[in-house]
């Protein structure tokens, strides 16, 4: 029920402080609507009982909106505690109650400034060596500054309880010998317990937290130390870039995809476009092993593979940053160009018999743009056999206030879903031009799909996000993504669990409203005890398009439901041998079996 316009509205709900999302003079925090919410017009922000901010709606450059579920106070003084409250308002300007959340800011910290280390910004000066002793010499809870201007580096290594602002450019040296190589993506897989196919090996990235030299001075001594677990703490910010290599060109290999020039090199330095060589490209960030990590405001742009991934990590956020994959004069983006991987969560060993620490993954991902030559927000959980021994699932993740153009799909569960995905929320979002909004994509040897859900527990659950002139599907699930390489997990890869509520936009006119599949794709492609299930989607409003087919989908009304499903254009076809009308209230088309 929703209050009128003379009555308070509720207060917002699950205030928080994000991980590691507070400094010396700034504390950001973020909410979730509450049940009733149709009345709110925004929310104000209060430090200690001052008014400090109102937000209300994003509008992204294509003038769709999203309404806001986050502020960074600024202003703050250091060491000092603060009381943040939100309070929703409507339209009358009257308040809710409070919701509050308290945060003491850390103290203002040591800077070691890269220059101070021989560092030099005129973009041709390669200081890989003056970055890395500055990061060496960065304090407890210090913080090391890249200043304007352009600096050259090759590979980095962060240490923990810093923060990196980068208020310049850090740019990737070209050259494939000016990055380590033998970062493993998933460094068991392949080792005693984990199967017998082993990752492919590619280069370091430009900005790393596993490996390290014995003599940093004369960086000799390498370790590769793939699968350390010690890096906490880390917080990466600033108002700059980070830009993966000089520029890009054609890939050959792979027509209207682009590389970078770095990406070129790493792959001829490791034999071509083959199975050794394309695999060896690095990210722009690799960020495994960590326990806290915050990436906030900067730009990113140019990766050889990969922009951030991060593995193996927990207690994250990604606020406020743009990640472009997708040259200007490319009709593909880059190859493999993901905006943000966050794959599995912490633990503090993996063995044979399951993992010892695990963490949940606890991630926050929201007020960023993700313009990318693959997917931009990818979930994965490992994949195949290797990833069920592993036993990390991606547990607890918000995705929110986020902007997607470019890419295979917005937010995207899979291909790698051993270990399985739960308690993932995904609110407010805006897919625009993006070829898929939400994607869950498994195989039939992946395994996995969602963990197993405990008390209190969820699968996936997208609320109010929007689409515009998707060029594929506004929705798809599916199980006929190409199998691995790896041993067959003990069973196939399905999804159940997801609820998708109030989506509304438009897809392109040889584009899906929604779409489920099999292995096959087909109405008859379906096996039994690998169909999809206990799904419930509702409210969704999609102009233009082919419509709805939903095949390789099974179960009773009272856990399988479409309710309110419309779409302009196209036709809604259903696996008949699977579900009935009793599934589907209130759509149109009219549902018919096939």
């Amino acid at each position: 029920m929703t209050s009128s316009a003379s009555a308070a509205p509720l207060a917002p709900v699950n205030l928080a402080v994000p991980p590691l999302a507070f400094e010396d003079t700034h504390i950001t925090v973020a909410w979730e609507k509450p049940a009733s919410y149709a009345d709110i017009t925004g929310y104000n922000i209060y430090a200690n009982g001052t008014l400090k901010g109102t937000v209300s709606k994003i509008a992204w450059p294509s003038g769709i909106t999203n309404q806001q579920l986050y502020y960074d106070v600024t202003g703050l003084t250091p060491s000092t505690a603060y009381s943040i409250s939100v309070r929703a308002y409507n339209s009358a300007g009257i308040e809710s109650a409070s919701a509050t959340v308290s945060q003491t800011t850390t103290a203002t910290p040591t800077v070691i400034n890269v220059t101070s280390y021989g560092a030099v910004g005129d973009g041709a000066t390669l200081n890989t060596k003056a970055i890395q002793n500055a990061i060496n010499a960065c304090p407890t809870n210090g913080k090391v500054l890249i200043p304007s201007g352009t600096f050259k580096s090759g590979a980095l290594y962060l240490k923990s309880d810093c923060t990196y602002q980068i208020d310049g450019v850090l740019l990737g040296s070209d050259a494939a010998a000016d990055y380590e190589f033998g970062n493993n993506r998933f460094p068991v897989y392949g080792t005693t317990g984990f199967g017998t196919v082993k990752y492919p090996d590619n280069y370091k990235a430009l900005i790393n937290t596993c490996g390290y030299y014995t003599d940093w001075n004369a960086r000799t001594g390498y370790v590769a130390d793939n699968l350390c677990t010690s890096p906490k703490n880390i917080r990466i910010v600033g108002s700059g870039s980070v830009v993966g290599s000089s520029g890009s060109s054609a890939d050959a290999s792979n027509s209207g995809y682009y590389l970078t020039t770095l990406a070129h090199n790493q792959r001829a330095a490791q034999g071509g476009d083959n199975d050794t060589g394309d695999p060896a490209r690095a990210d722009l960030l690799s960020l495994t092993g960590i326990n806290g990590l915050y990436v906030a405001n900067l730009k990113f742009s140019l990766p050889p593979d990969h922009m951030l991934f991060v593995a193996r990590s927990s207690n994250i956020t990604i606020a406020n940053i743009n990640a472009n994959s997708w040259p200007t004069a490319s009709t593909n983006g880059i190859h493999n160009g993901d905006g943000i991987d966050l794959s599995t969560a912490w633990a503090s060993s993996l063995t044979a018999s399951g993992p010892v620490g695990l963490l949940p993954t606890n991630a926050w991902i929201f007020g960023s743009t993700f313009d990318n030559g693959d997917d931009c927000i990818n979930l994965n959980a490992g994949t195949s056999l290797p990833g069920t021994i592993a036993a990390t699932p991606v547990n607890g993740v918000k995705i929110f206030n986020n902007y997607t153009l470019h890419g295979h799909g917005g937010v995207v569960l899979g291909s790698f879903t051993a270990a399985g995905f739960k308690n993932i929320a995904i609110t407010e979002n805006t897919f625009n031009g993006t070829e898929i909004g939400l994607r869950f994509k498994t195989g039939t040897n992946r395994g996995g799909g969602i963990a197993t859900l405990g008390a209190g527990d969820f699968g996936v659950r997208a609320l109010d996000n929007k689409v515009n002139a998707i060029t594929k599907r506004a929705v798809v699930v599916m199980s006929s993504y190409a199998d691995s390489t790896f041993a067959n997990a003990p069973t196939p890869g399905i999804f159940h669990a997801i609820e998708i509520n109030n989506l509304t936009g438009s897809v392109g006119s040889s584009a899906y409203a929604i779409e489920t599949s099999g292995s096959g794709g087909t109405a008859t492609n379906s096996t039994s005890g690998a169909e999809h299930y206990n799904l419930k989607f509702s409210n969704i409003n999609i102009t233009a398009g082919k419509g709805f087919t939903m095949y390789n989908v099974k179960g009773s009304s009272a856990n399988t439901l479409f309710t309110n499903l419309t779409s302009t254009a196209g036709t809604f076809a259903y696996s008949s041998s699977l579900l009935t009308s009793a599934n589907f209230v209130g759509c149109s088309p009219t549902p018919t079996g096939k």
